[in-house]
Formats: C-alpha cells, sequence, structure tokens
C-alpha cells in the first residue's frame, strides 16, 4: 500500500497505536490516578481497594487497546480498498472509452458500454463510501490516539501480513483463564476477603449487579467497641459466608464467558485463515490468468487486447477481495488477544513473571 501524495499523512504503525490507545485510556487513567491519592495503605481494605483498582485499569487498557486496533485494521482496509479503486479506474475508462467508439461506428466490441458505465458508477458509489469510512475512522482513532483533530490523515504501515498457523482451542482458554486482568481482579479480591474487607466485596459485587452488595447497619458505641477488641461477631462472620459464596458465583460466571469468548475467538481467527488462504488463491489464479491474456497482446493475438482490460479489473477485485480477508484477520486475532487480556500486560510486565 503505497503513501498517497495528495493529502499530508502521518504513518502510525501497530505496535504505536497499541502502545498510544493503551497510554491514553480515560478511565484507565483515572483509576490509576486514585491509587496515587494518599491514603492508610495500612488497612486491609485500602490494600485490597489498591490491588482490585490497579486490575480493573488493566482490563480497561486492554479493552482500549483491542478497540482502538480493530479501527486500526479498519483503517488500513478502507485506504486498501480505496487505492485499488483508483487503480481500477483508467481500465474501465479506456475501456469505455473504446466501447463508446466502437458503438458510433458501428463495430462490434466485446463489452457493453452500458455495463461498463454501470461499473463505473458502482465504482465511484465503493470508493465514495471508503473514502468517507476512511475519515470517520481518523476522526475516531485520533481520540483514542490522544491526537488532537487536525487535517492530516492517519496511514497505517508496517508489517500487516498472515500466520497461517491455525491456533489451539485449549491453550487459548487456558491463556485467557489465567491471564485476563479481569479474573485476577476478582480471585485477589476473594483471596483477601476477610470480616474487615468487606467494604470492598460488597462495592464489587454492586458493579456486577446494582441489587447485591447491601450494606448492613453502621455498628456503633460498645458493639464497636468489643468488635474492634473482641474480633468480628456473628454478623461479620455471616455477612463474610454469603459474600464468600457471591464472589465464587461471579468468577465462575466469568470465567465461563471469558472462556467462551476465547473459543469464539480461535473460531473465527482459524475460519478467516482459511479464508485468506482461498482468497489468495483465487488472486494466483487471476494473476495467471492476466499474465498468459498480456502475452497473448503482446503476440497480437486476435482479440487479445480486449482481453486484458477485462482480466485485469477482476484481478484488481481479487487483489481487493484478499485486503479484505487480511483485515478482518488481524481484527480476529486483535479480538482473541483482547479475549486472553494479553493487551494489558504489555509494556506494564506480568508481577507473576
Amino acid at each position: 500500500m503505497s503513501l498517497p501524495t495528495d493529502r499530508t499523512y502521518r504513518q502510525v504503525t501497530e505496535a504505536a497505536c497499541q502502545a498510544l490507545v493503551t497510554q491514553n485510556a480515560p478511565l484507565a487513567n483515572a483509576l490509576d490516578d486514585e491509587g496515587r491519592v494518599p491514603a492508610n495503605c495500612a488497612t486491609a481494605v485500602d490494600q485490597l481497594q489498591q490491588t482490585v483498582r490497579y486490575f480493573a485499569a488493566l482490563e480497561l487498557r486492554n479493552r482500549a487497546a483491542a478497540d482502538g486496533l480493530e479501527r486500526f485494521h479498519q483503517l488500513a482496509g478502507a485506504e486498501t480498498q480505496a487505492e485499488l479503486l483508483r487503480e481500477s479506474f483508467p481500465i474501465v475508462d479506456d475501456a469505455l472509452k473504446r466501447a463508446k467508439a466502437a458503438r458510433a461506428a458501428s463495430v462490434r466490441f466485446p463489452l457493453d458500454p452500458v455495463d461498463l458505465e454501470r461499473q463505473r458508477t458502482q465504482m465511484l458509489a465503493q470508493l465514495e463510501q471508503a473514502e468517507a469510512g476512511s475519515e470517520l475512522l481518523n476522526i475516531d482513532l485520533k481520540r483514542r490516539l490522544g491526537l488532537l483533530p487536525s487535517h492530516e490523515r492517519l496511514w497505517p504501515s508496517g508489517d500487516l501480513g498472515v500466520i497461517a498457523d491455525a491456533v489451539d482451542t485449549e491453550q487459548a482458554v487456558n491463556a485467557a483463564l489465567a491471564d485476563r486482568p479481569e479474573l485476577r481482579g476478582l480471585r485477589a479480591l476473594q483471596a483477601g476477603l476477610s470480616p474487615d474487607t468487606l467494604p470492598v466485596a460488597r462495592q464489587r459485587l454492586r458493579e456486577a449487579n446494582p441489587l447485591l452488595g447491601a450494606s448492613p447497619p453502621p455498628v456503633r458505641g460498645l458493639a464497636r467497641f468489643l468488635r474492634h477488641t473482641r474480633g468480628p461477631d456473628a454478623e461479620a462472620l455471616a455477612e463474610l459466608a454469603v459474600r464468600k459464596g457471591q464472589l465464587a458465583n461471579l468468577i465462575e460466571t466469568r470465567e465461563r464467558a471469558v472462556a467462551d469468548e476465547a473459543r469464539a475467538a480461535v473460531v473465527s481467527l482459524n475460519a478467516q485463515t482459511r479464508r485468506v488462504q482461498l482468497a489468495r488463491d483465487r488472486l494466483d489464479s487471476w494473476t495467471a490468468s492476466r499474465v498468459d491474456a498480456i502475452k497473448k497482446r503482446d503476440a497480437n493475438q486476435p482479440g487479445a487486447e480486449f482481453l486484458v482490460p477485462q482480466v485485469t479489473l477482476e484481478w484488481l477485485k481479487a487483489r481487493a477481495e484478499v485486503a479484505a480477508e487480511v483485515t478482518a484477520w488481524h481484527q480476529a486475532r486483535v479480538r482473541l488477544k483482547a479475549a486472553q487480556g494479553w493487551f494489558a500486560w504489555e509494556g506494564v510486565g506480568d508481577p507473576r513473571k
């Protein structure tokens, strides 16, 4: 994909896009800022809240990276489609000119000018759609990257190739269950749950379901003194048992959802890998046909000069199909990586390692 010269462009690689959208995730940044507010970190509640916020921020960055990279690859696809359409216009225009001249001279011509006009109109509509889509994606992606609005357009660059190896479903699911920040945060909350940290559990349960996590009546006076000196009372222990069960159910539900998300992403990615190969096979076939047509034209074989533009247009369509399938493959790859939570750990490091 060559850089156009009619506009000002800023080249952006996938790695740069991922880094910028991760850094400029506003909700995640707000959670990290909250963690820098002076607090009594000696208490179990504050320590657990810090841990829960940490994993929540990572989950938000993981989602932000996935959303940004999906748009990055959509933009790459839109620009590629527009470029291939622009390459097609001179071929259609030349064929249309010949067809009109042949009709005016009452000479037999293999291409109908009405069909060519219809094809050209369709191509104009497709080009308009691609360019409008590119404009919209630029607006959205610039905001996610933390860039100011400008006339400068973003241009996806770098290696956008496809890895043909099939992804193993079990490995992908195990990685998602182990690495997804959301699940790690819930497990950290479960491990740190005690009578003292019940407020943190209530808050997290309310986030999952507003009807959960109700606060008990406040303890005052002598009862509060006795709880401080003698330890948790029966009411606190009873609530602790309930919260443990609710958290266990929430973790089980979210683990199933994350595992299914990873499974679905693997199915989509492996299917898309096959679609890319099929599109490339079709392109190879049209490439061979085009080479053969050009050889016939150069050898002055009858009708070959009319065959070349027809085959070349089909060849350009096949290239566009490959580009579209490659774009879809990268989007499927991004969704799998997001399901596994890996975007969160790139750049910050995994604390387990």
